[in-house]
């Protein structure tokens, strides 16, 4: 069977794993959402996706993973990825 566009599109397709940062940089991003860009054996590497000062929306940040909560849906979503 021959790949169409719609099915590479949703092969391609990734779920961005959206959490929150809390208890990091003197507090001064508690409650931030940011996206999951990358894991690390130390941690993760999140995109902003808020505005706080001195941080802006699209800035990258180093985490460790007690920094950054991951939504529980998203946990799901990957728990379910990792089976197959």
């Amino acid at each position: 069977m021959p790949f169409t566009t719609a099915t590479r599109r949703a092969i391609l397709a990734k779920k961005h794993i959206v959490g929150t940062i809390t208890g990091v940089y003197d507090e001064a991003l508690d409650g931030i959402a940011a996206r999951l860009v990358r894991r690390r054996r130390l941690g993760y590497t999140v995109e902003l996706l808020e505005s706080k000062p001195p941080f802006q929306q699209g800035d990258i940040v180093h985490l460790s993973p007690a920094e950054f909560l991951i939504q529980d849906d998203c946990i799901d979503d990957m728990s379910r990825r990792d089976a197959s």
